[in-house]
This record gives structure tokens, C-alpha cells and sequence, in this order.
């Protein structure tokens, strides 16, 4: 991967719908040979895929806690069936293994508390080897992004 490679990656975080067109034209390629590269990256797994990013609020789903999870149990059977079972829970956007405790670290979004206190008692309470869960509320989201700083060469 070289210096333009990371050109194309850093301008389709910004914005994944840009035209290959436009694309080309900022990081100084013609069209096709950086269609060429595009495509190449995205056949290797550097481009995973393309999606839209929804503004939380306006999705209704303004309630944004973080769950600490600690598991009776830490083994490798029971990493698993919990990871699993997290993986069918919709509103866990985002699940983090941790070392040390507790085990897991867990993003949530519902739209209220209301809808989290449920989703608290009624799913993720009864996720398999759980033994603690832990709630926070974040006052303010002071950063969020999901532009990756992918390194320049010789950087």
C-alpha cells in the first residue's frame, strides 16, 4: 500500500459516496487507474464495505449507554456463547473484549432509558455467563469518528 492508496482510503472515510470521477481528480489520478486501485483494495479486504452513518438523534434513539459486563466465569467456552449471544442483540452497537476487568465493555443505543431499562432486564442481564453489569451515561459525546488515521509511509 503506498502513498496514494492511503489518498483513496482517507478520501472515501470522509465521504464513501464520492464519484470515482471526483475521487481521481483529488488525489491527482485519472479515472481508471484509480478505479484500478480502488477495486484492488476493496478485493483484498482494505475496504470492507461501504455504509451510511445515521445521525443518532434523528433515528430516534437518543439513549446512548456504555455497559460494563463481568462473566461468572471466564473461559473459552463462555467467551464464545456470550460473544454470540451478543451478536443477536440489535441495539449492542458495538461489543469490546477487555483485558482485565471487567470482561466486556459494551456501546448500547435505544431510545430512552425506558427502552434501555427493559433491554437491560430482559436481554442483556440474561446473556449467557453474566455476572455483573455495570451502566454509564455519558454527558457529551466530545469525539466521534470513523475516519481511521491510516499511516503514511515513513510515518
Amino acid at each position: 500500500m503506498d502513498s496514494i492508496d492511503r489518498d483513496i482510503l482517507y478520501q472515501l472515510q470522509v465521504e464513501g459516496r464520492l464519484a470515482n470521477n471526483e475521487l481521481a481528480a483529488r488525489i491527482g489520478l485519472s479515472p481508471s487507474p484509480c478505479l484500478r486501485r480502488v477495486r484492488n483494495l476493496e478485493a483484498d479486504g482494505t475496504i470492507a464495505g461501504y455504509t451510511a452513518i445515521l445521525d443518532r438523534q434523528r433515528a430516534g434513539l437518543r439513549y446512548e449507554p456504555l455497559v460494563w459486563v463481568t462473566l461468572s466465569t471466564v473461559t473459552r467456552e463462555a467467551m464464545v456463547e456470550f460473544e454470540a449471544a451478543v451478536e443477536d442483540v440489535g441495539e449492542v452497537v458495538e461489543a469490546l473484549r477487555m483485558m482485565g476487568q471487567p470482561d466486556y465493555l459494551l456501546r448500547i443505543v435505544t431510545a430512552d432509558a425506558e427502552a434501555f431499562e427493559s433491554l437491560y432486564i430482559d436481554t442483556l442481564a440474561s446473556l449467557p455467563h453474566v455476572q455483573t453489569l455495570t451502566s454509564q451515561v455519558a454527558m457529551k459525546v466530545v469525539k466521534r469518528s470513523h475516519v481511521l488515521p491510516v499511516p503514511q509511509p515513513g510515518a
